[in-house]
């Protein structure tokens, strides 16, 4: 019996030694080699991250590890999509900044980084949030949100005055999961990227840009070369593109603004203001070629009414609205974009000019 039983130990000890050296290595969602709490300490530390997108990172269990580990909250805070993605502490005349864009953002993101924010205690004296048209569009919510449920759930909870004491402490696990080491299911994902050598990578640099995708110790973005050289020929041929498929991002099958997500919008600006935080909206411009295709066709025109009422909200709280939809107001020109909807980072701060100020 004794026997049998060191057999099997010595058959399976190399095939475990080896679901535990992939996992290991390749370690696709940082669980094991490098963690996300492992980066947002370096980018406490002032470090630049560069790698993360080569990697597949998830850029929701980066912010959330990256506020927890906040050892007090910004003065300044920028919440939205990836076009907010280029504010950086520059621009706001403080190195009390940190920029809170997530790819894709919905409702639901908004609600989940304001819960861990209130929950932790981590208000900053100011959260810009960018208010793209897409924002109210219900048809085109996707769940990357529910990375972050607990906390999109605590928020919505507290905003409706339905948070119980067993849902007050919503959490999220960012650091090292040893359960994972020797797991069939993580093995058989993280082999698949064996052959194409890829894997969970990063180093840390104090350059504020370099050839690659560059994650700031502010939380703001440095494209890549190949994005911050672009032709401009090739920006217009991509936005002629989308135009001739009937293409505007998010935009598609939007036929009204969806009430419920106007009005839960409306309600967390309340409870950031009735918690002392100034509330500063922004919209950031599309492109000269976009937006006159958008105001040309009557299926997109739904843009030009997001604009308006994100102004009469902005009157009516007595909040400041910066930016437009519009690019003539920052005289935005194809050459300052990186792909169809992305600014380029030198032209930035002038799409974030005053419309409305505040009372």
């Amino acid at each position: 019996m004794m026997k049998k039983w060191l057999k099997a130990a010595l058959f399976l000890l190399p095939l475990l030694l080896f679901i535990g050296f992939v996992n290991w290595y390749v370690d696709s969602y940082a669980l094991l080699r490098v963690t996300y709490d492992e980066i947002a300490a370096q980018m406490a530390a002032g470090k630049n991250v560069e790698g993360l997108e080569e990697s597949d990172y998830n850029d929701r269990n980066l912010l959330a590890a990256r506020i927890s580990g906040m050892e007090e909250p910004p003065q300044v805070m920028v919440l939205g999509s990836s076009r907010v993605y280029t504010f950086d502490h520059t621009m706001f005349g403080t190195d009390s900044f940190y920029n809170a864009g997530l790819s894709e953002a919905t409702l639901y993101d908004l609600l989940a980084v304001s819960g861990i924010l209130f929950q932790q205690d981590k208000l900053p004296e100011t959260v810009v949030i960018g208010v793209d048209a897409f924002l109210f569009n219900r048809s085109h919510d996707n769940e990357k949100w529910k990375e972050l449920k607990s906390y999109a759930n605590y928020m919505s909870l507290t905003i409706d005055e339905k948070l119980s004491p067993e849902l007050a402490h919503p959490s999220k696990e960012t650091g090292r999961d040893w359960g994972k080491i020797l797991s069939l299911d993580y093995f058989r994902y993280n082999v698949t990227l064996l052959p194409d050598r890829k894997r969970f990578a990063v180093s840390y640099t104090d350059d504020w840009e370099t050839d690659d995708y560059l994650k700031h110790a502010d939380g703001s973005v440095s494209y890549q070369r190949e994005l911050r050289e672009v032709n401009v020929a090739e920006v217009e041929g991509m936005t002629r593109q989308a135009m001739e498929e009937h293409v505007v991002y998010r935009m598609t099958d939007y036929h009204e603004i969806d009430e419920e997500h106007f009005w839960r919008f409306s309600a967390l600006i309340d409870h950031l203001q009735e918690a002392g935080v100034e509330v500063i909206l922004y919209l950031p411009p599309y492109s000269p070629m976009m937006y006159n295709y958008i105001e040309s066709e009557e299926a997109f025109q739904i843009t030009l009414e997001v604009e308006e009422r994100v102004k009469d909200l902005a009157q009516e709280k007595g909040i400041a609205l910066y930016g437009s939809y519009d690019p003539a107001g920052c005289g935005l020109e194809m050459s300052d974009l990186y792909d169809v909807y992305h600014v380029k980072t030198e032209k930035t701060a002038d799409t974030y000019y005053p419309v409305i100020s505040a009372k």
